[in-house]
Order: C-alpha cells, then structure tokens, then sequence
C-alpha cells in the first residue's frame, strides 16, 4: 500500500470556520465610558458612574421593534466635565431619536450634522451611530456630553428601531454583553417590556414583575409574546416590506425586510416519534425526549394513535410490531421510555432508514392526518439527501412521494448552539427540512416540554430563495439561499435612477411563493442627534453640529469599536476545529490498520489480489455520521473484502473541537499492492513512505 498527504480545507455547508484549535479573542470591554484624561490623572478616580442601564422594548414599528436603551450618568467631581460613553447595540439597530432629562423632566432631541472636533455650550448631549467594519458587526453609539455639572445625575435614552427574530410566538432580540465590569459602568442591565404581562431573559420568566434584571456582562435574549394573528394561516406566506431612501443628487439606497410567517398548528391524528440515537447527540436527549413526547400525548385527543422508531446507522422500531396504542395508553408510554433508556448512541445518522422503516407502519396503520416528529440535533449527513429521505418513505407507503395522505414532517433540533445562534439555511437540518416540505423548531426539548402547542406550530423552511433586482441596483450583500420560517432577512443596496421594483419568489415543500412588495419612502437615519439639559437653546446646538471631544484621541474610538466587535463576535467564547494533522492521526490508528487486517485475510484467499478503494466519509460533533464505499476497484470481485473495509470505516473514532458545529467530510482512499512472493509482510510505521495514499479533502 503506498502513501502521499495532501491538505485538508475547508469545512463544508457554509458553517463559520475559526481558524485555530482554541483561540481566545484580546480582552476588550464592549462598552466604554471616558473622561478627559489631561484633567482626570488619578488613577483610581473614578469622575463618572452610570447608575442605571436599561433597555425598554415599547412594541413593534412595521417589522422593527422599537427599543429604548436608557443610562443614567452621575458627576461624582466637583466640576463640569465631558464625558463620552460608547454602547454596544443590538444587531441590525439603527438610532432614529434622543431624548434627555435632569430632575425628571424629559426633552426631546433633534437631528444635526457631524463636523469637526470642538467645544460645544454646557448641558449638550450628542449621539452617532458607530457603523461596523464588517457588515456582521454589532453596530454601536457614541454618546457625547459636554460640561455636565458636578453632582449632577443625566439620564440619556437612545431611540432604536431593531428587526427580532420571531421564535415560536415570541419575539427575540440578543442583547449583547458590555465588557466585564468596565470601570464607572452599571453591573446590572434593567429590561422591561411595555404592555407585556410576561417576558422572558434567556428563559427566565418576568412572571407578572415589570423588570427582569441581568449582569451586564452576560449576553442574554430577551423575548416577549408575538401577537400577530396574521401569520397564523394554513400556508406560510412570505411578508417583505420594502424601503427606499432617495439621495438629493438621484438615486438612493433601499432596504428589503423578508420575514416567512407561521403557519397553523398540525392536528394529527397518527404520530410517528423518530429519535436521533447517534453519538453527537445529548446523552440525555432520549430522557428530555421522552418528557416532550409525553407532554405532546397529554395535548392531543384520545384517539390518537402513536409508534417509535429509534436511528443511528441502521434503524429500529421502539414498540415492535403490535397494533399502534393510543397516546393515553399508560403502558405503552412506559415500554416507550424503557425503551428509549435501553438504547445506547451509536455511528451515523441515517434518516433514509428511520422513514424506510416508517413507511411499511404508515401504511398498515392507514392514518389520514400522520405526522413524522424527528427530535435531533440537526447534525445530518450530506450524502443522504431529501429525495432519498423522501423515496424510502414512498417506497414504504406505496405511493408518490407528496401524495395525498403524505405525512407532515416536524424536526424538533435540540442542539443549544442553533437555539442560541440561530439556523443558517445551509445548515444540513435546513437543507433536509426544505427539502421535505417539513416544519422545523429549533427551541431545547428542556424549552419546549411545557410549550408543545407551538411545537405542533413549527414553521417551514423557504428554500430557493430568489430576489431579481433591474441592473441600476445593486445588493450591498448576497442575498440567503432560504429563510427560516419566522426569521427575518434585512437586505439593503444602493440603485441609481428610479427606484427598483423587487421581485422575490421561493419554495416550501412543493409549493412556489411570489412576492412583489409595494415601494415605501423612508426617511434616512439621521447622522447625528442632539439635546440640551442646559440653558442653551436646542435650535443652537442643531445648528453647531456634532463635534467629538478635542480630548478625545482615535485610540479611544479605536478601542470603543474594537470591544463593539468582540462584542457581536462572542467575546472570549472561543471555537475549535478539525484539521488534516488530526484526521491523518486517527485515520492512520483507526481505520488503516482494520483495512490492512481486511486485506490481509483477503490475501489468504487469493495471494494475487490488488486493487484500490476510496472511502467517503462524513464527520460532525466527533461523529462518524456516514461511511460508504465511494470507490472500489479489485483485480477481482471479492465481496466478503468489500464488507470488511466498509466496517473499518465505521470504526473511526475522533474528538470534536471546542463547540465545534461544522461538517468534515473525507476521502481517503488505498491502494492495495500484493507482497512479493504472495506472503503479507508486516509493516512497521503504518503510516510510513509508500504504506498508504492518504487525501483529506471538503466538498463544497
């Protein structure tokens, strides 16, 4: 067997590589409070504290959530001092009002210009947005007060319009983390949701009190009830508004909102439960499974009926081949869970064979309205695509695939890092869920075990996703391949001209979706705003313009937009990988020498035997998710040979990274040269010059 290395690349599916095993992004606090340093020189001085920090959520605007970030800043010194604060902000906010007070007495700001570093009169507060370098980064504010007097205590809202994620019925927006405990900032972040009797902060509910608290160096998600009958239909719709800004020299930029609705609770009469047994699921999955499944049960009618079905790499059915129970049948349930305990994880993850097996039952069972429940965590191979998921299931069911009567799909994705990050439509679980037409919730088991109607509400996944645009505009990003019911997509560009009329359509299941969304002038953020606390006239401080500090040096804003960064990009919360070093480790010690063992007992039956095979494997969460023989050429037919190497393939055991959530597949393939003489010598290095050709590649 002879050997040559080639690099790694690359993960596959579109998922965000972080280059290194176990790198730390620089400590850096994500909001900034300063002073002039030239009047402040003693250390451990501290002339600001801000009081409070809250972020008040007052409702919706069209499809943005108006949000108000509240501080309270406090002149501990015994003389006017500026002051300028740098705020992280949720993504995608823009600033679109101020508002101050002193003693409580509440004024409204007003839109102004930027110009050149300066002084401005006492009692003036401005704020900018502070735009990332990269169109991924949390966008921030600089708050700047000039001449604040000593002792006095200034409140400062800032006005935002923010686009949420809609989860379920709930409305989520990620509050980011200000930095762990910057000097003079509050350590605790006040929320509060308007008209709300209950809101949560990353689960944990208000229960009836106006104001959940948090540590303000916590990344938290904060949600509140959707109340949007509208998206409550049949069929999910594509909602899009579409804005446009003209500049005063012609043309203008535009901002596209896309937003899939929900659609109405599935009313099965038939459930199927199909649990995820492979090794890179939870270990507890199949107990916070059975908790889900058993709430489910409690909601539905008597009469409905239920099986089970377990799958690694092969599949198993959970309650054998007796008539289906009803979903109140106490017994039943509990030879499910003893069932469920008794299964240990497994290799691979071949949904093809969970529905093969499905189809058969289905179709004895005669449903009208079954439903496929697949509690996962998303980690699906590639290789095994829709059309084959979907074939084994006609097979079984003895008609076309999406016939009447076929059965609606529902993954329930338990995986903590999609819950909290979301579902790229790349994603293999995204892929499989538009690819079925299935719905598809991504909120823990834990989460959804006291909320199982939303779970029979889970939304669609939109795949396809086209939007034509006419040559004179031009999209500042590309635009999604899919969209995840519920989720938005803000897309903005520039058009030159009149005003482009976008089209959009996409797919759900076997369904198209068109959209032509109606043009709607907008006005455009304003580039900075101000009010006054003091004695001078607003109209004055409109007319002066923005004007950062002459104190304040680019250092200081080149800090404040580095910790906004860190900020949006995770902080210190860092991501491992798998490179071609450690997939030649484990390949060379666990799958070339089983190889070797096979092709040495092949020798014992025919001593000329040579040839060269080439393995596909796919790798996610340190799990061999699917192994197959890609290639296979032998001087002669050996079937017992092709067994054999499949099973080392299997045998690959490899650690995953740090919170590593990306997809690896592999080819290694092997050439077999018969010894000379017709006897197998031994080799000593089995990953030696000429042993093996080894290639580790992604597919893209």
């Amino acid at each position: 067997m002879r050997r040559s290395t080639r690099r790694l690349l690359g993960p596959l599916a579109g998922i965000a590589l972080s280059l290194g095993l176990g790198l730390q992004a620089p400590p850096a606090a994500a909001d900034a409070l300063v002073v002039d340093p030239g009047i402040n020189t003693e250390r451990s001085y501290v002339p600001f504290d801000e009081l409070s920090y809250e972020v008040i959520v007052e409702g919706m605007v069209g499809f943005r959530a108006d949000v108000r970030v509240r501080t309270a800043l406090h002149n501990n010194s015994a003389r006017q001092q500026d002051v300028v604060l740098s705020l992280a902000l949720p993504q995608g906010a823009e600033i679109h009002g101020l508002k101050v007070a002193r003693g409580g007495e509440w004024r409204d700001g007003d839109a102004t210009t930027i110009t050149e570093p300066g002084r401005r009169d006492p009692g003036t507060i401005f704020v900018r947005a502070l735009p990332g370098d990269d169109r991924d980064d949390l966008p921030g504010a600089e708050v700047v007060g000039f001449s604040l007097e000593p002792g006095s205590t200034t409140q400062i809202e800032l006005q935002l319009l923010v686009p949420p994620r809609m989860s379920g019925d709930r409305w989520e927006l990620t509050l980011p983390e200000r930095g762990n405990y910057p000097l003079g900032l509050a350590r605790e972040r006040r929320t509060i949701v308007k008209d709300a009797k209950e809101f949560w902060v990353d689960g944990r509910s208000s229960e009836g009190k106006p104001v959940l608290t948090s540590r303000a160096d916590d990344r938290v998600v904060l949600s509140w009830p959707a109340s949007l009958p509208s998206l409550r239909s049949k069929s999910p719709t594509l909602d899009a508004r579409y804005e446009i800004t003209r500049a005063a020299e012609g043309g203008g930029d535009f901002r596209l909102y896309l937003r899939l609705g929900a659609t109405s609770a599935v009313r099965p009469d038939h459930v199927v439960v199909v649990v995820d047994r492979s090794k890179s699921t939870s270990s507890s999955l199949h107990r916070e499974a059975f908790t889900t499944i058993s709430a489910l049960f409690d909601a539905l009618p008597a009469k409905t009926t239920f099986d089970a079905v377990a799958f690694a790499r092969t599949a198993e059915p959970l309650l054998g081949d007796a008539a289906p129970p009803d979903v109140k049948d106490a017994d039943a349930r509990q030879r499910l869970a003893v069932a469920l305990d008794r299964g240990a994880r497994q290799q691979g993850s071949n949904l093809a064979a969970a529905f093969a097996a499905i189809g058969p039952r289905l179709r004895a069972r005669g449903a009208k309205r079954p439903l496929i429940l697949v509690v996962t965590d998303g980690m699906l191979p590639l290789s095994i695509t829709p059309e084959a998921v979907d074939a084994a299931l006609a097979d079984g069911l003895g008609v076309r695939p999406h016939a009447r009567g076929w059965p609606e799909i529902l993954f329930a994705v338990d995986e903590p890092m999609l819950a909290q990050q979301g579902l790229d439509p790349d994603h293999p679980v995204a892929q499989m869920a538009a690819g079925l037409g299935a719905r598809i919730s991504l909120e823990t088991l834990a989460q959804k075990a006291d909320e199982v109607a939303d779970l029979l509400a889970a939304p669609q996944v939109l795949r396809d996703l086209e939007i034509t645009l006419p040559k004179s505009a031009v999209l500042d990003q590309a635009a999604p391949a899919g969209l995840v019911a519920g989720n938005f997509a803000v897309l903005s560009g520039t058009f030159d001209g009149r005003p482009p009329q976008p089209r959009i359509r996409g797919k759900i299941g076997q369904r198209t979706i068109r959209v032509t969304p109606r043009v709607r002038q907008a006005a455009p953020p304003p580039a900075a705003l101000v009010a006054t606390v003091g004695v001078a006239p607003l109209a004055d401080a409109v007319a002066e313009g923005f004007a950062p500090p002459p104190w304040l040096t680019r250092k200081h804003q080149r800090d404040a937009r580095l910790g906004i960064t860190w900020a949006g990009r995770g902080g210190q919360v860092a991501k491992g990988f798998l490179d071609w070093r450690i997939f030649r480790r484990y390949l060379g010690t666990r799958v070339y020498p089983r190889a070797r063992a096979c092709y040495n007992r092949a020798l014992t039956r025919d001593q000329t035997l040579s040839g060269r095979v080439v393995y596909s494997i796919e790798v996610g969460k340190g799990e061999v998710m699917h192994a197959e023989i890609a290639e296979l050429e032998l001087s002669r037919e050996d079937p017992e040979l092709r067994e054999c190497l499949l099973e080392a393939a299997w045998r690959l055991i490899i650690p995953a990274g740090q919170m590593d959530d990306q997809l690896y597949r592999l080819r290694y393939p092997l050439v077999f040269n018969p010894p000379e003489g017709g006897k197998a010598a031994p080799s000593v290095d089995p990953l030696g010059e000429g042993t093996v050709e080894l290639l580790l590649r992604s597919v893209p």
